[in-house]
């Protein structure tokens, strides 16, 4: 448990979906306080990042200094200091840089595009759903894949336990969803892109994300772009070692295991 604007690395080893983020959240283990920009900058540089983390303007007058035309037009991401959400944001940046500017490009195109007042589209719906609570599950198993589309969580999480352990990686993408592990709560859930394939599988497993980056970028500019289908819903909490009582009463709650 943490407090909303509290600064407490604990979190980085107490949470198994924060523990996802190693090796980037070790950068910060000796720090007794929030980083700085400066320390931001730093660590940007250091993965050879091109993007700049600057401070939050206060006000935006112009198109091109709103947040998202800002990254894609003079690389500078805003990111507000002593805050979870734009630290994780950032820990993204550094793992999935690829996929990271794939969606702040489609995001910009789709935004100069829209007329003045209308809605966002069905695109722009996808990439901030993913950006925020998004996450891949990989699988060398087409059945377990189809458990997932299916709703089948059961047979998914309990019959098939050993084989989700097995032959499944669910790699959490949305920074919006770091933040709320801080205090997870049943309810938690992901949108999730499925993939079958032994090799990616492989890959992540050992922890070597650059290829899996350049995948799955490449996904959303050459797939999902086409068709932004609605991205698969996935209890995340139902994962094995995800929260503390996994009994039958738990997995028996309908409204979460909808």
């Amino acid at each position: 448990m943490s407090n909303k604007d509290q600064w407490d690395t604990s979190i980085f080893n107490n949470s198994p979906v924060i523990q996802q983020l190693k090796p980037f959240t070790e950068h910060f283990n000796q720090y007794t306080d929030w980083p700085t920009i400066i320390n931001y900058l730093q660590l940007f540089k250091q993965y050879n990042l091109d993007i700049k983390p600057v401070e939050q303007s206060s006000i935006t007058t112009h198109f091109e200094d709103q947040y998202e035309p800002r990254v894609y037009l003079k690389k500078e991401l805003q990111t507000r200091t002593c805050n979870w959400h734009d630290f994780f944001n950032a820990l993204i940046w550094l793992k999935f840089p690829q996929t990271k500017k794939m969606l702040n490009k489609i995001h910009y195109h789709q935004a100069i595009k829209r007329e003045k007042g209308s809605n966002r589209s069905t695109l722009e719906n996808r990439v901030t759903q993913f950006d925020e609570c998004g996450a891949i599950i990989i699988s060398n198993n087409k059945k377990l894949l189809d458990l997932i589309s299916k709703h089948q969580w059961q047979e998914l999480f309990i019959n098939q336990k050993k084989e989700f352990e097995k032959n499944i990686n669910c790699i959490i993408f949305g920074h919006a969803t770091f933040e709320k592990a801080l205090n997870p709560y049943i309810g938690m859930t992901c949108h999730c892109i499925l993939l079958n394939s032994q090799t990616l599988l492989d890959q992540t497993k050992k922890g070597n994300y650059k290829e899996f980056d350049e995948e799955l970028a490449n996904i959303w500019e050459k797939q999902i772009f086409a068709t932004p289908d609605r991205l698969k819903a996935l209890p995340l909490l139902g994962i094995p070692g995800y929260w503390s009582k996994q009994d039958m009463d738990f997995y028996s709650n309908t409204q979460y295991f909808r």
